[in-house]
């Protein structure tokens, strides 16, 4: 029994000594150690073209950029592998602008990375094959990018266009000289034009005339000025001496001439096409045919050479001796009625 109580006494001996009380010291230091490096995690990020190790307890993503003092926006890309042990990387690609300009607007998209067709997806801008753009659609984006479309387009227009209208003065026996008179009022005629044009933004930057359409032709404006000169413009080459031919084969004095005027295309009796020149007489006096040359005995009054090649009531039943063709009517009623004498020359 006092060896029992002896053992218990170095117990309580050992109990009170210090080194015991070091050891025991110890023990609870390293069981806190290993407690401290069980919660302490390492984490590498990379962001701004800078590494960064931090040291934290926590494996929340946001707390661990808030300790770092790490800002990111909602365009940024943020990729977290996860803890791999106590171990784990954060990458952070900061996003850059990308301007887009297309139909006078500007877009802005913000990109980490792609191309320039991954931008313009982005920001919902279609193109076509015929679009000009600043850069090839491949090109990668790795910063501030500026883009810039022209829209290309390809058309067929066609356009009204005024034909000014012509001014003839035409010089005439049947006006005094000097003396003049509207003979027709001229009007403008209209053309349409077909261009195929090129345009970039809207703007025309190239046309090409691709046809021509007269759909009303100009009017030319008349002027009658009084001269000295044949109503007629042939020339049969006689010679002509005191207003009369040196050669005929037989004239009619004092006949009574009036005037007439048909439409364009029109043809006489004889199927000769009508213009100033060919008068119409009666066939059984005058042939048709005949070639002929008319004036007034004083020559104050030259129709000149002319062609028998129609007829008329009139002249079959001897009212008058010749009716001479005028091109506009204007100019038949400025004949009225004359005395002529009618020279047959062959």
């Amino acid at each position: 029994m006092s060896r029992f109580f002896y053992v218990i006494h170095l117990a309580v001996q050992l109990l009170k000594s210090r080194g015991f009380a070091m050891s025991v010291m110890a023990v609870l230091m390293s069981l806190s150690a290993y407690a401290v490096n069980a919660t302490t995690y390492t984490v590498y990020i990379r962001v701004d073209q800078q590494t960064k190790v931090q040291r934290t307890s926590t494996q929340d993503l946001d707390t661990i950029l808030e300790k770092c003092d790490i800002s990111v926006s909602p365009h940024d890309k943020v990729d977290f592998s996860g803890f791999d042990g106590n171990i784990a990387e954060i990458n952070i690609t900061r996003a850059f602008p990308v301007a887009i300009r297309v139909d006078n607007t500007t877009y802005q998209v913000m990109m980490t990375e792609g191309t320039v067709a991954d931008a313009l997806d982005k920001a919902g801008v279609e193109i076509d094959g015929d679009d000009l753009i600043s850069q090839p659609l491949y090109t990668f984006l790795d910063g501030y990018e500026q883009i810039l479309i022209n829209r290309i387009d390809y058309r067929t227009m066609s356009y009204e266009e005024e034909i000014p209208y012509e001014v003839e003065t035409r010089e005439t026996p049947l006006l005094r000289s000097g003396r003049t008179r509207l003979l027709q009022e001229g009007q403008n005629g209209k053309k349409i034009l077909t261009y195929g044009e090129t345009t970039r933004d809207g703007v025309v930057e190239e046309a090409q005339l691709l046809g021509e359409n007269i759909v009303q032709r100009p009017v030319t404006q008349i002027h009658l000025v009084g001269a000295d000169v044949p109503v007629s413009s042939y020339d049969f080459g006689y010679t002509i001496v005191d207003n009369a031919p040196t050669v005929y084969q037989t004239v009619i004095t004092d006949a009574k001439a009036t005037g007439y005027s048909a439409g364009g295309n029109a043809r006489g009796a004889s199927g000769n096409r009508l213009s100033a020149g060919h008068v119409a007489v009666n066939p059984n006096v005058i042939p048709y045919g005949s070639k002929l040359y008319i004036t007034s005995a004083d020559g104050s009054f030259v129709y000149g050479y002319a062609i028998a090649s129609d007829t008329g009531t009139g002249l079959m039943e001897g009212i008058i001796d010749v009716d001479l063709f005028y091109d506009t009517y204007q100019e038949s009623l400025l004949n009225g009625l004359r005395t002529v004498n009618i020279y047959v020359l062959e």
